[in-house]
This record gives C-alpha cells, sequence and structure tokens, in this order.
C-alpha cells in the first residue's frame, strides 16, 4: 500500500561520530534556518510572478538562490493543523486533528528540533506558536509551560516569542494584558512575550522583534550549527497595524488603536478586521504588512551574510496556509482562500535555498509538501540510522537531484467536513456538507478537476470522469485506515 509511511531513524551524527576520534573534525553541517509567515498569499511574493503590488526582494533572494517550488501544500488550510505537520513531518491527521482544535502530538512523535538537538545543533525557536490550544491568557491552562507545545518541551533551548494564534503586533506589555472573552476566536492576545520561561515586556512591532532576535541568534557566538524556526505572526490580523513608515510607504493612516475604555474588544473588531471590500485601503494595509515582513527577512539575510553563515545555511520560506480573504491576501490564479482545501487554501510560496549545495534559479514543478522539511533537514544534517520512526514527508534532495517520475504518488488532506487528494495533474474535493459562516461559502459536492489544464479550478469534471472518482476515492480511503492505525 503507497500510504505507508517512511521509516527512518532518531539520529545521530556521522560528524558526532568521527568526534569521538582523537583527531578533530570540523563540523561542516549546514545551520538551518525555517522562515514560517502566516496566512501569506500565493502570489504575494514577487518571485512567484503573481501580484504586481507584492514587492519582495528579499524574499525573492531565496528563491533566485536556489528552488522555487510552484506546487508546494501545506497539510491543512489553518495554522495550528498545518503547523503540526510542518515540526513533525508527518500527517497530523495521525493524532486526531484535523481543523482548528485537535490534539497535539505525542511525546513520542518526534520533532525537527528534538531531532536536530540530538545530533548537537542549537535550536532556537522565535515568533508564534500555535498547535493545539491557545497556552497564553487562557483560562483553562494554569501553568503553559507544563504543555508539550510550549516550544521548550518539543526541542527547543532558546524561546521568544508567543503561544496563539494570533497577538496584537503593537500591545507587548503587562499593563496590555487583556482578555475580553478567551473562548472567542476573534480575539487577539495582548501583553508581554516569552523569554524562555518568562514573560517580557517589549517596545515596538513584533515582526521587528522577531527579526532582530534573528539576528542577535545568528550572531552569537557557538560553534554549534543552529537550527532556527523563525515564524513570524506577518501577514496574519490584524493587518491595520503596521509602523508609521510603512503605512505613509502605501499612502494609508493609522487606524486608532482599540482601547477598552470606550468600547468592547468585538466591537472595535467588527470595525476594522475581516471587513473585505469595505475598506478601500485594506489591500495597502496588507502590503505595508508585507513589505515590513519583506524588510526583517533582509535583515535576517544580510546577518547570515556578514557573519560568513549563508553559505551554509539551508534556508525553507513557506506560509503556513493559503493567503486570508479577510486580509486582502492574493492567491493569484489559484481558486479559494485559506480556511477551506481550494488551491488558494492549501498551495502555498515555498522556496529553499543553500548556496553550497543547491543551484540557483530552479523552478520545480512536482507537488512537494511541507511536511519534507523534516526529512530534508535530517539529510542534511547528515544522519544514519539508530532507531526507527515514521513520518510521512520525503527527502527533497530526492526530488531535486536524482528527479525521479515520481517523488510523492498522493498528497491528502481532511478537515473533516472536507477531503480533498491529489494524484498527478488530478485533485479530488469533497465536500460533506454546506460551509456558509462568516466569510466562507462552500457548497456541498463532489469535485474533480485536472490542475494542469484548470489551475483555477474552474471547470468541474466529476460527471465526466466517474472511474477517476472512484480511483482516487479508494487512495483516500486506504490512507485513511493507514493513518487510523495506532
Amino acid at each position: 500500500m503507497f500510504f505507508k509511511p517512511i521509516k527512518i531513524a532518531v539520529l545521530l551524527s556521522l560528524t558526532f561520530m568521527a568526534c569521538s576520534e582523537k583527531m578533530p573534525v570540523k563540523d561542516d553541517r549546514p545551520n538551518i534556518l525555517l522562515i514560517i509567515t502566516d496566512d501569506q498569499g500565493y502570489a504575494d511574493y514577487s518571485a512567484y510572478d503573481g501580484a504586481p503590488d507584492a514587492i519582495t526582494p528579499h524574499m525573492d533572494q531565496i528563491a533566485q538562490k536556489g528552488i522555487r517550488f510552484t506546487d508546494g501544500y501545506a497539510t491543512a488550510p489553518v495554522c495550528n493543523a498545518s503547523r503540526q505537520g510542518i515540526i513533525t513531518g508527518a500527517y497530523q491527521e495521525r493524532w486526531g486533528t484535523y481543523y482548528y482544535g485537535g490534539k497535539i502530538f505525542s511525546e513520542s512523535q518526534y520533532t525537527i528540533p528534538e531531532l536536530l538537538g540530538k545530533q548537537g545543533y542549537r535550536c532556537v525557536k522565535i515568533g508564534k506558536t500555535h498547535y493545539a490550544d491557545i497556552l497564553d491568557n487562557n483560562a483553562k491552562i494554569k501553568n503553559p509551560l507544563e504543555y508539550r507545545e510550549f516550544p521548550l518541551n518539543h526541542g527547543y533551548e532558546e524561546f521568544l516569542g508567543f503561544c496563539a494564534h494570533r497577538h496584537d503586533y503593537f500591545k507587548l506589555k503587562a499593563s496590555d494584558d487583556w482578555v475580553e472573552n478567551p473562548d472567542d476566536d476573534r480575539m487577539s492576545q495582548f501583553g508581554p512575550l516569552w523569554r524562555n520561561k518568562e514573560k517580557e515586556d517589549f517596545n515596538g512591532y513584533t515582526t521587528d522583534i522577531f527579526g532582530d532576535e534573528a539576528v542577535r541568534q545568528i550572531e552569537k557566538k557557538d560553534k554549534r550549527p543552529f537550527f532556527m524556526e523563525l515564524s513570524f505572526n506577518a501577514v496574519h490580523h490584524p493587518i491595520y497595524q503596521a509602523p508609521d513608515k510603512y503605512l505613509k510607504q502605501f499612502g494609508v493612516e493609522k487606524f486608532p488603536e482599540w482601547n477598552p475604555e470606550e468600547e468592547s474588544f468585538l466591537d472595535y473588531h467588527a470595525r476594522t478586521c475581516w471587513r473585505m471590500e469595505e475598506d478601500p485601503d485594506g489591500r495597502k494595509r496588507y502590503l505595508a504588512n508585507l513589505a515590513c515582513l519583506d524588510d526583517n527577512i533582509g535583515k535576517v539575510l544580510q546577518a547570515l551574510d556578514r557573519t560568513g553563515k549563508l553559505e551554509n545555511t539551508l534556508i525553507f520560506f513557506i506560509s503556513d496556509n493559503g493567503g486570508s480573504q479577510n486580509t486582502y491576501a492574493d492567491n493569484g490564479a489559484l481558486n479559494g482562500h485559506k480556511y477551506i482545501l481550494r488551491e488558494g487554501g492549501i498551495r502555498t510560496p515555498f522556496t529553499m535555498s543553500w548556496p553550497k549545495r543547491i543551484k540557483s534559479n530552479q523552478v520545480i514543478s512536482t507537488p512537494v509538501s511541507h511536511m519534507d522539511i523534516m526529512p530534508t533537514c535530517l539529510a542534511a544534517a547528515g544522519s544514519i540510522a539508530t532507531d526507527s520512526l515514521i513520518f510521512d514527508g520525503k527527502n527533497l534532495f530526492d526530488l531535486t537531484e536524482s528527479k525521479p517520475q515520481v517523488f510523492h504518488e498522493t498528497l491528502v488532506w481532511d478537515t473533516g467536513n472536507e477531503w480533498a487528494i491529489r494524484k498527478g495533474d488530478w485533485k479530488l474535493h469533497v465536500v460533506k456538507k454546506d460551509n456558509h459562516f462568516r466569510s466562507i461559502h462552500l457548497d456541498k459536492g463532489t469535485y474533480l478537476y485536472n490542475l494542469k489544464n484548470d489551475l483555477g479550478e474552474t471547470t468541474n469534471l466529476a460527471a465526466e470522469h466517474p472511474e477517476k472518482i472512484k480511483e482516487l476515492t479508494a487512495n483516500y480511503q486506504d490512507w485513511k485506515e493507514e493513518i487510523s492505525q495506532k
């Protein structure tokens, strides 16, 4: 059965085995930088020749120095589920996470930092953490430090950031700490950020703060190679927040910040968020947020170059899921958006560079998955097998250097109400019941597309190809049975 997951190892580095010898051995393993943006549109990355108003020269450098994957996929159309797929290299449905909520990966499900940490990597997490529970400002959680999803409990030795689906970009002090209704998904988190096990007040804008921290970590004097996850909350809501210089650059005025003495946050939210076409400057606000994000990526790349580390740093750049229709993200020719299993919800920017090993200016159209990041990191670290573990991703170097005809025979998604499977150029998308909630408009039905001929998923071929539906449904059922095995 082709869905059988890959077995590899809890790893020991060849380099570290060599270090048991008396002769000193230079550690040539790469640093690894994983950049994750939040709700970035597929076309909002100028290397993808998408939206003409999205100018991202620093993101483009990663594509120019390496590979642009045109068909790179998240494992889910929402962040908490997709981020579990990234960090474990496995389908998060294996442990019961299909959409928002769900379960956290167990102690036996290793993460990238856990495995690289075993090989002597210095593992650092900066920015957003959201896998299952919202740990910050949650009355149901007495001590976030005890939870598996807290970064220091799944492999990271340093952490600066927050543990929630979103956080205010500016309100970063204890005096700002406020949650009106923690159970309402429209709420933002306010207040200080985590610095390892303690909360710390900050002045500034989170995108700048996270970029500055990444530079500090890059410049740190440490002989070990690093693995750094730099997980920006940009360009997630609230996109109306951006530093003045970027608002001026795009000709928009600053939104008044929420004042809890004047109105509830939900009333304020109704005026400022998820306004769709109601805000004529909405796209400009998104672009201001995106420009700040791109400048901070430039800051990080410059730090790598300045310290002589760029040549031997493996960089991945992805968005956690597709662009959101609520923030004026642009998914280009793709149909749909965050929250649903149309291409616009699950296909994301995905670039990868490593100047020492990867040739520049490559474009690869073979479907790949965020799950592939984990096995690729392990391969780059020079690992060998000792004890088996299971994941679903594949080593991207097998694709980029060996160029097999088939890489992933299938990729599968399941949110509970929807499921989809891609096999070659074909995609089957099944919606079990209508979903019309807020800005989501999804009708029950069976949808079959040939993505090579119809990237925008405009022509449903289900009636014309019943045999293809039968084949892909059987493939999905095989996958469902396999991931359900304990």
